[in-house]
C-alpha cells in the first residue's frame, strides 16, 4: 500500500497531467477559432465600411454619392433638356476666317481688363457664352455682336461644334477638357422661349436647358452647377440675381493637363524673390527645368513654351524685356505677334533654362463695360436690345456678363478652370389704357382692406 505522501504525489501527477492536456485541447481549439473569428470580424467590418459607402466608392462599380455629376441629381430646377432636339449638327472644321475672328476678339477683350496684380480670363468660355447668346439676337443687336465675335451666328455655331467636338475628345487621359453649357430660364415665362432657340443651343453646344423660379434655389443650383463643371474649384459664381432676371446662359470649361516633361520637385526653390511690377517684392517658390526646345524672343519680350501630355495644349510664357513695361507687352498682343514669337524659335537641340513660379489664383470680374467699350452696346439697352428670338412675349435685354477663372501650377502640370454667365433680364411688354370721365360715373372711396366708405355717382353740375 502506497503511503499518504505517495499518494498525495500521484494526486498531483495526475493533475498536472490532466491540466497539461486540458490546455492542448484548448490550444488545438483557438488554433481554430481564431482564423473563423478573425474572418467574421473583418466580414463585419467590411460590411460596415461597405454601409459608409467606403468600400463602394473604390470597388469600380458605383462612382459614389458625392461626385460632382451625382450632385447635379439634387438640383431644385426642372430639367427640360429632353424637350430641345439634340440631333447632329451641321459642323465646320477651324479656318483661317474662325481662327481670326477668334483671337482678335481674345487679344482685344484681354487687353481691356482693368491693371491689378493678377488678371486671367478665358476667352473661350466667354466667347461659347456670347455665341450662344447671339442666336437669340436680331437687328442692331445681332449685328454688334457678329462685329466682336466675327462671322455669323451660323458660322460661329458650326465651327465651335466642331472645335469643342475636338477639344473634348479625350486622348491618353494626362490631358482631359471639359466644356458645359445651360441654360436657366425662368417658369413664369418657359413658354416664351422659341424652339428654334433651344434646338440650335442643344444641337451646337449640347446645351442643357432647366427650368427655375429664378430665386435663392436658382443660385445654389447655378453655383451647383458650375462647381460640378469645373472640378469643384469654382464654388461660387454668382450670390444673387435681380429680381427681373428672365434667363441665365452659362459656359464652364475645365482643363487638367499634366506637363510632357514634369519639373522635378527636388530643384524646385523655396523663398525666391519675385519683383512686382511697382517695385515690390515677394517670396515664391520658383520651378526650374532644362529642356531642348521653345525658346522664342522679339523686341519687347523672350519666353518659352512648354508642353502637355499629348500635345493637344501647350503653357507659353512672355517675359518684358529689360525697360518694356507689363502694359506696353500687353498692348502689343495681337495675333500677328503671337504667331511671330511662336515661329522665332531657334534650332531644337539649343537648351532653354526656364524657372517659373509654383503659383495657384483665382479672378473674377464684371464684363458689361469691357464689352460695351467692345461695341456690345444695344444688347445692354432695355430700349435698343433685340432678343426676340430668344424670347417673345416680352423685351429683354442682357442684365450682366460675369467671368471667373482658377488657376493651379505646379510640377505636375496645370488645373484651370472658368465659368462665364450672361443673365437676361425683362420688362414685360407695357400696353396703354385709356378712361377719360367725360360720361357720368360712379365713384368710391375705400379703406384699406377696400370696403367701400363713401359710394356716390358724378352726374355733372
Amino acid at each position: 500500500m502506497k503511503s499518504s505522501d505517495e499518494m498525495i504525489n500521484d494526486l498531483f501527477e495526475r493533475r498536472e497531467q490532466y491540466t497539461t492536456e486540458k490546455k492542448r485541447k484548448r490550444a488545438a481549439r483557438m488554433k481554430v477559432l481564431i482564423p473563423v473569428c478573425a474572418a467574421c470580424l473583418v466580414a463585419l467590418l467590411g460590411v460596415g465600411i461597405w454601409k459608409l459607402g467606403l468600400l463602394r466608392n473604390n470597388s469600380g462599380t458605383d462612382t459614389g454619392k458625392d461626385t460632382p455629376e451625382k450632385r447635379l441629381e439634387t438640383l431644385t430646377a426642372k430639367d427640360l433638356t429632353a424637350g430641345s432636339s439634340g440631333s447632329a449638327p451641321t459642323t465646320k472644321t477651324m479656318s483661317v476666317d474662325m481662327r481670326m475672328a477668334y483671337e482678335e476678339f481674345a487679344y482685344k477683350l484681354f487687353a481691356q481688363l482693368p491693371e491689378g496684380k493678377t488678371r486671367m480670363i478665358s476667352p473661350f468660355s466667354i466667347y461659347v457664352a456670347l455665341s450662344m447668346l447671339a442666336n437669340g439676337a436680331e437687328g442692331e443687336t445681332l449685328a454688334q455682336l457678329d462685329e466682336l465675335l466675327g462671322l455669323t451666328a451660323e458660322e460661329r455655331n458650326a465651327y465651335l461644334a466642331a472645335w469643342i467636338a475636338d477639344l473634348t475628345k479625350g486622348g491618353n487621359g494626362a490631358t482631359t477638357f471639359s466644356n458645359a453649357d445651360s441654360l436657366w430660364i425662368y417658369d413664369a415665362m418657359e413658354s416664351g422661349v422659341p424652339k428654334e432657340f433651344l434646338d440650335i443651343c442643344a444641337q451646337y453646344y449640347r446645351a442643357a436647358v432647366y427650368s427655375t423660379p429664378m430665386d435663392d434655389s436658382t443660385v445654389a443650383d447655378i453655383n451647383a452647377w458650375v462647381k460640378a463643371k469645373t472640378m469643384d474649384m469654382i464654388d461660387e459664381l454668382i450670390d444673387s440675381l435681380p429680381a427681373n432676371t428672365a434667363m441665365v446662359l452659362m459656359n464652364a470649361i475645365a482643363l487638367d493637363a499634366a506637363w510632357e516633361d514634369e519639373f522635378d520637385e527636388a530643384d524646385t526653390k523655396k523663398g525666391c524673390t519675385f519683383t512686382r511690377s511697382d517695385g515690390t517684392t515677394e517670396k515664391v517658390d520658383m520651378m526650374y527645368a532644362v529642356q531642348e526646345y521653345g525658346y522664342m524672343e522679339n523686341d519687347l519680350a523672350i519666353g518659352f513654351s512648354k508642353k502637355y501630355k499629348g500635345f493637344e495644349f501647350t503653357f507659353m510664357a512672355l517675359l518684358p524685356r529689360e525697360g518694356v513695361t507689363l502694359h506696353e507687352l500687353l498692348t502689343s498682343l495681337t495675333p500677328q505677334f503671337v504667331h511671330g514669337l511662336r515661329n522665332s524659335s531657334p534650332r531644337s537641340l539649343d537648351k532653354v533654362h526656364i524657372a517659373m513660379p509654383k503659383y495657384e489664383q483665382e479672378y473674377s470680374l464684371n464684363l458689361n463695360d469691357i464689352l460695351k467699350n467692345l461695341g456690345m452696346t444695344d444688347a445692354f439697352d432695355g430700349g435698343k436690345a433685340d432678343f426676340h428670338r430668344l424670347m417673345t412675349g416680352a423685351d429683354v435685354w442682357v442684365d450682366s456678363v460675369s467671368h471667373k477663372t482658377h488657376i493651379k501650377v505646379d510640377e505636375k502640370g496645370t488645373q484651370a478652370e472658368a465659368a462665364t454667365d450672361v443673365i437676361v433680364g425683362y420688362r414685360g411688354i407695357v400696353k396703354e389704357y385709356y378712361v377719360t370721365l367725360d360720361r357720368p360715373f360712379v365713384y368710391m372711396i375705400l379703406d384699406s382692406d377696400g370696403l367701400p366708405i363713401f359710394i356716390g355717382t358724378y352726374e355733372g353740375k
